[in-house]
């Protein structure tokens, strides 16, 4: 399958329009022509990627107002491993703009160890700041619904732009014991409405591919955070294969086979996951938003992202810079 607390405060500043804009996204019947031809290309030389289920979503920023998209299976909520992240590294600087706390010392370096080495354990602490949450044993009835209630902020903070299908509620774990007591009281909590809803662990995270990247396109146009704030999450997000290798096979790998473009990503793998969502920027302003989960066992780990972000661009960003 594919697809290319403080509410009042964060309804507040909502009011620029996050949501109206992302309610003008449409979908392109060019668009989408574009990735149904060049998603039977790579299916076609790559049986790996064919035994995969594919959520991929596709915006392009760069052709004007209303933004455009395509999609393939972008509705299917998935677990989004590593990915999930960048939502939290967002999320820390809006509760800085809310005076809610301090991006500096110990937590700042939890952020880069959470983005830049995709720590489970600095996710934890992130998550654990943003949530005022800490793990320990197993809660009472009373003190659990109050844990339960601030385990959502994030997803409330989300729904406040208008983005409704990322259900970002969990930090991310190594699985050696660190999911326990009322962490997994609330991960095994099925009452939870958005979770993936599976086995022992019904409240997962669980993000759609359309959701990720209309979320990245707040953060590309600056309808998230601040100006300020929303360039500084994407210099923290910046991916470079040439210092990152692993990322030769994701969205910064395949943007690097062409010229005078930035990338602004996160990555995530767990087991049958394989995964990356991020912005792709020109040298003149304009950029495109892709977002692709791939699941399957064995796991998936092949050129799939950078070979559909390699066209997408070259298609959207270059040679359509070349036209007259």
């Amino acid at each position: 399958m594919l697809v290319a607390i403080g509410l009042t405060a964060c309804a507040a500043h909502a009011g620029n329009g996050a949501g109206e804009w992302l309610d003008s996204i449409r979908p392109s019947a060019e668009l989408q022509e574009f990735l149904d031809r060049t998603m039977d290309g790579l299916l076609a030389k790559d049986s790996r990627l064919r035994d995969a289920k594919v959520r991929v979503a596709l915006l392009d920023l760069s052709h004007g107002e209303p933004p455009a998209l395509a999609h393939q299976h972008g509705d299917v909520p998935i677990y989004p491993a590593s990915v999930v992240k960048f939502v939290y590294l967002m999320a820390a600087y809006r509760w800085q703009e809310q005076g809610r706390l301090r991006i500096e010392g110990d937590f700042d370096r939890d952020l880069t160890e959470m983005i830049r080495a995709s720590s489970n354990q600095a996710t934890r602490k992130v998550f654990a700041r943003l949530t005022e949450t800490e793990p320990g044993p197993e809660l009472d009835a009373a003190a659990y619904r109050e844990f339960r209630e601030r385990r959502q902020s994030v997803k409330r903070w989300l729904a406040t732009l208008g983005v409704t299908d990322l259900h970002c509620v969990n930090p991310t774990y190594d699985g050696n014991g660190d999911l326990f007591g009322r962490d997994a009281q609330f991960i095994g909590d099925a009452t939870v409405a958005g979770g993936l809803g599976q086995g022992k662990a019904p409240n997962r995270q669980a993000m759609t591919a359309i959701g990720t990247a209309k979320l990245l396109a707040l953060l590309a146009t600056d309808r998230a955070l601040s100006t300020e704030d929303s360039a500084t999450v994407r210099r923290r997000m910046r991916r470079d294969p040439r210092e990152q290798p692993h990322l030769a096979h994701r969205i910064a790998g395949g943007a690097a086979r062409l010229p005078g473009l930035e990338v602004y990503s996160k990555s995530g793998t767990w087991g049958p996951i394989f995964a990356d969502a991020g912005i792709v920027r020109a040298s003149d302003g304009r950029a495109l938003v892709i977002a692709a989960f791939l699941e399957s066992v064995p796991g998936y780990r092949g050129s799939f992202i950078a070979d559909l972000t390699e066209r997408l661009v070259r298609a959207r960003l270059v040679d359509d810079a070349k036209k007259p």
